[in-house]
């Protein structure tokens, strides 16, 4: 039916312009159109339908992993706060006064443009702390998954200043998470519920980051049992701007192309500068790589990707000297006590927030976490950076093989490194001033600063003048050599004897003659030559 038919049909030669016919031989058929139209809302039930579903009916604790899908920004937990979605929902929340939460807001002041409730718990505080408490709360999950992601968070200070949209989302999502929208028509003081953040908030995270664990476990609407009991539920099941979510986003889907192939199949057909059977196959071509199938015969499992991940929570939390284990908390800069030894020794406490309110006060009123020192990074200073001075020598003296980026941790394009000896030395040259120039990510965390910059300049300096000096040379051997050639037939062809025939003319049409003492063959008209008497 999506294929259409005319209700006249009559032979005419092929053309690539517009056809000069009536339009009445150009209308699809009425019964097409009308299956079509009512076929597009169950459009949303046959994509849903193309995915993989292995378990019983009810049941969506069986995933399926994609074997030639490589994994990015697959973290545990894949979103920001998402673990501390049921605490927050069990705590009280109070409808706060318009405009009133926005004028104590630091960190998430870009973020809120909504009036945001406030959790009370029954407890008694001023607004401008418990909003900081907030604020604090969106800065440190902001700061843990952006280093969980492998990012070097001390840049992103202020994310709303800069133009990476994976940041921007990661921003948003956690000031989303932390500071709820108050309820529709509430009234001031009143208890309300806690408003999660909208399923599509969280779908452009996942997008802007590019979230992949290969086996479509990062669902935003979820619900299941934790290993140790607890009901875990992820973000609300609508779309905001909603009244009874937080936030909203938009997320692409290929819906929207399917629409797009329906409506274009249905048009007559045309003679365009690429065919319809062209634009269909690539248009399929792109839903067969981002639809699963539904075979059943695929291994499977239940445990989804991202959980099998170490929690980057747990990863940098913070044990205080004798203390046990169950006592660790985030961040030492705000859990320890005068005289523990905080960011593991290899870093400093520096404050976070924009405007911090009292720096010298104990316990700290203000956000701060770890400045580690240039060879260390993560929040607690536990992870090692890769040597930008290693990495730079690498790629110096074995880049063309792609070393470098083996050593960085980017193995598929160190591979294509490898494979094209360096995009025939232009990649090799390209990775060698990117790493040598400045400090550059690695897979995780940028590497560190320990490579002198005079040094880096002396080193291309000279090997670009090495590199020229090369070149000229290779140019002048290869000219020297087309000349001397060039000499070389020149003289052969001058030793050449000429035949009769091809002896050439000179200007009078006579033939030249050459060696001293001779004399041409001047014209004479058929004259004597004057000649001396006797």
């Amino acid at each position: 039916l999506a294929q259409g038919f005319r209700l006249k049909e009559k032979p005419r030669p092929v053309s690539t312009s517009w056809p000069d016919e009536p339009i009445s031989d150009l209308i699809v058929n009425p019964l097409m159109v009308a299956v079509t139209l009512r076929a597009l809302p169950l459009l949303p039930y046959i994509i849903d339908a193309t995915q993989a579903k292995l378990s019983p009916k009810g049941d969506s604790s069986f995933y399926t992993t994609n074997p030639i899908c490589n994994k990015k920004n697959c973290v545990n937990p894949f979103s920001p706060g998402l673990m501390d979605l049921p605490r927050l929902e069990n705590l009280i929340w109070q409808c706060s006064p318009s405009g009133e939460v926005q004028k104590y807001v630091s960190f998430c002041k870009d973020a809120i443009d909504y009036d945001a409730a406030v959790p009370t718990n029954n407890v008694t505080a001023p607004i401008n702390k418990i909003v900081l408490s907030q604020d604090s709360a969106a800065s440190t999950m902001f700061f843990y998954h952006l280093n969980g992601l492998g990012y070097d968070a001390w840049e992103f200070k202020k994310p709303e200043e800069f133009e990476d949209p994976c940041v921007r989302s990661v921003y948003k999502l956690s000031c989303m998470t932390y500071f709820p929208k108050n309820q529709a028509g509430c009234k001031t003081g009143s208890q309300i519920p806690f408003m999660r953040p909208c399923r599509n908030a969280c779908g452009s995270y996942l997008d802007q980051c590019k979230v992949e664990c290969c086996d479509a476990s990062t669902q935003c609407v979820f619900a299941e049992d934790t290993a140790s009991g607890i009901k875990q539920s992820g973000y609300f099941n609508q779309d905001g701007p909603s009244a009874f979510c937080t936030g909203g986003a938009t997320r692409m889907s290929p819906s929207l192309l399917l629409l797009f192939l329906l409506g274009w199949h249905a048009l007559p057909e045309r003679r365009f500068l690429f065919g319809s059977k062209h634009i269909m196959a690539v248009a399929l071509l792109f839903c067969a790589c981002n639809l699963q199938g539904c075979s059943l015969f695929i291994p499977s499992h239940r445990v989804p990707n991202w959980r099998k991940e170490a929690d980057y929570l747990v990863q940098y939390e913070f044990v205080p000297e004798g203390q046990p284990e169950s006592a660790a908390t985030l961040n030492s800069c705000r859990s320890a006590v005068p005289g523990d030894k905080v960011c593991s020794g290899r870093g400093q406490c520096k404050p976070w927030s924009h405007a911090p309110l009292k720096v010298d006060a104990w316990p700290a009123t203000y956000t701060a976490f770890c400045e580690c020192d240039y060879h260390w990074a993560d929040p607690e200073c536990g992870t090692r950076r890769k040597s930008q001075i290693k990495a730079f020598l690498i790629s110096l003296f074995f880049g063309i093989f792609g070393l470098d980026r083996f050593y960085l941790g980017f193995f598929y394009t160190g591979l294509a490194k490898l494979v094209t000896l360096g995009g025939l030395g232009f990649w090799w040259i390209y990775d060698l001033v990117r790493i040598g120039a400045a400090p550059t990510y690695a897979l995780n965390y940028k590497v560190a600063a320990d490579l002198p910059h005079w040094l880096f300049m002396s080193i291309v300096v000279l090997l670009f003048t090495a590199l020229g000096l090369l070149w000229s040379l290779d140019s002048y051997g290869r000219l020297r050599k087309k000349r001397r050639s060039e000499a070389m037939q020149f003289m052969a062809e001058g030793n050449e004897p000429l035949k009769k025939d091809d002896e050439p003319l000179n200007a009078w049409g006579g033939k030249w003659h050459g060696g001293y003492g001779s004399l041409p063959d001047y014209p004479s008209a058929h004259a004597p030559y004057v000649t001396r008497s006797a």
